[in-house]
Formats: structure tokens, C-alpha cells, sequence
């Protein structure tokens, strides 16, 4: 097994992997912001829905592969409405155990080198929680801009409210 990390699009092939991926991102982490139910599809259902992605111009999925395991990943999700295909959606998440290697970095150097070369894409946004420090930096890091803040924006069962912060970087081609 290589020991580097390859990011690369993700493909209908890697459904289950991305399914065990989820999974396991939502028990080790508090900071996802999706429900759990969303994560709990079939294989095949996964595996169109990764079709699909791979077939809109706007929307892209990059996966952090070690050896032939999902260790994270990089989402945008934007609309096909003309009036809003422009913006889109960041979602980005490690595995615990590869937090502090820069991979959420590169993650999202990848995300933004897309967006970059992508005509449609002119605005990311992205919503993190205000206690999970290291992603808010790093979004800062890269240009995001915090556009405002929503107090009680989230529950979590253990630690009660969180207020989520709403950021965007612009994306204007050259």
C-alpha cells in the first residue's frame, strides 16, 4: 500500500467507499452538518447519484485516496437555475486520524483550482461551526470572507446550540 495521498473526482465506483466514508465521519466528528438519514442509502442509489454529479457542470465531488481507502473529500453542490447555477455549495471532511497532515488544505486547493477553471462558478459558499477553530482558519487561510453568523444554527446533542458562521470567496476568471 502507497503511503501518499491521491485526490481525484469521485466516480459511480466509489459509492460504497463514500458510504463507509460518511458513515464514519459522522460518528468521530460533531462538525458535520448534514443528517445522519442522508447517509443512509443504498449502494446503487449512491452510485447514480455520483452519476449525476459527474454529468453536471457545476457540481464536482474530489475524494482523498490512501492505498484503495476513502480517508476524505470535497464537495460543491450548486443549482441547475440559471439564476443561482453560479454559486457554489463547499462541503468539506477528513477522517480524524489524518486531521493535521494539510489534507483538508490541498482538499480545498483542489475545489478552488476547479471553481478557477470552471465559467460557471463564480461565488463558494460554505457554513462552518464557530467552535471547529481549525476549519474556520483554514477557510480564512483561503480567502473566504465570513458574511455572518447564526446563532443557534445548529444542535448538538452533547454540546447544545452552536452558532454556525456563513462564509464565501468570489470567484472571478481571468
Amino acid at each position: 500500500m502507497s503511503d501518499e495521498v491521491t485526490l481525484r473526482p469521485a466516480t459511480p465506483a466509489d459509492a460504497a467507499a463514500l458510504l463507509s466514508l460518511l458513515g464514519q465521519l459522522a460518528q468521530e466528528t460533531p462538525f458535520l452538518l448534514t443528517d445522519i438519514a442522508d447517509l443512509q442509502v443504498a449502494v446503487d442509489v449512491e452510485a447514480a447519484q455520483l452519476q449525476q454529479l459527474a454529468q453536471a457542470d457545476n457540481n464536482v465531488l474530489f475524494v482523498a485516496v490512501l492505498g484503495d481507502e476513502l480517508v476524505g473529500m470535497a464537495r460543491v453542490t450548486a443549482s441547475a437555475a440559471p439564476e443561482i447555477q453560479h454559486i457554489g455549495e463547499i462541503g468539506v471532511a477528513v477522517l480524524h486520524e489524518f486531521w493535521g497532515y494539510g489534507l483538508g488544505t490541498a482538499l480545498l486547493e483542489e475545489v478552488l483550482a476547479w471553481a478557477q477553471a470552471n465559467p460557471l462558478i463564480r461565488r463558494l459558499e460554505l457554513t462552518v461551526q464557530e467552535r471547529n477553530q481549525r476549519a474556520y482558519q483554514l477557510y480564512q487561510k483561503l480567502d473566504f470572507q465570513v458574511e455572518g453568523k447564526t446563532v443557534r444554527g445548529f444542535y448538538d446533542a452533547e454540546a447544545g446550540f452552536q452558532t454556525l458562521i456563513r462564509m464565501a470567496r468570489l470567484i472571478d476568471h481571468q
